[in-house]
């Protein structure tokens, strides 16, 4: 909490600078593009079947030897778990947040755009966000947003003044941040 209130009242005038500064460019909303790289969720569902493949020959392993059943048990539990592994990394490589996502910050919703697709939330949906800057002295910032059960990160490298503009915008619509009449002034 520490942070939050640290970050909260550290470039409030810059803030507003910069979030009308976005919105000029961008018209009525402010939008961010992560990219992700296609032969990462390949790579992951190659992995994925490689360990179902494993498992599942753990599995038969079992079914064809007659041994003691203390072993027999373990290759069964082994190769359900092997296989239970590799079907997890082959439904995360479906997951929303491993393609190409586009964030529009708009007045009343976040839309989050995947290919042809919009998801639309409000932002009284949004459970928590977070700002993270791993060291102070590289230009890499993050900020994490939860919706729900999902987690998505949006990664800036060297737009401090973009990640600031977005997050404080978030805090304002989710209602934890509210300006002093003298900033808004200003």
């Amino acid at each position: 909490m520490s942070c939050l209130l640290r970050l909260a009242f550290y470039g409030c005038r810059k803030y507003n600078r910069e979030q009308e500064n976005i919105k000029k460019e961008r018209g009525k909303y402010m939008q961010h593009t992560v990219k992700k790289n296609r032969a990462t969720r390949i790579a992951y569902r190659m992995v994925g079947v490689f360990f179902v493949a494993i498992g599942a020959a753990f599995i038969l392993l079992m079914i064809k030897t007659h041994g003691s059943t203390g072993g027999r048990i373990f290759k069964l539990a082994f190769g359900l778990a092997l296989a239970a592994y590799g079907l997890m990394l082959v439904k995360s490589s479906f997951r929303k947040s491993a393609f190409d996502l586009t964030y529009r910050f708009e007045d009343d919703e976040l839309v989050i755009e995947k290919g042809r697709k919009s998801y639309h939330t409000p932002y009284d949906k949004i459970t928590n966000v977070n700002l993270v800057i791993p060291d102070p002295h590289m230009p890499y910032y993050i900020l994490k947003i939860d919706i729900g059960k999902e987690q998505f990160v949006l990664p800036f490298s060297g737009k401090r003044e973009k990640c600031d503009a977005i997050y404080y915008h978030l805090l304002k619509k989710m209602g934890i941040y509210q300006e002093s009449e003298t900033e808004s002034d200003e």
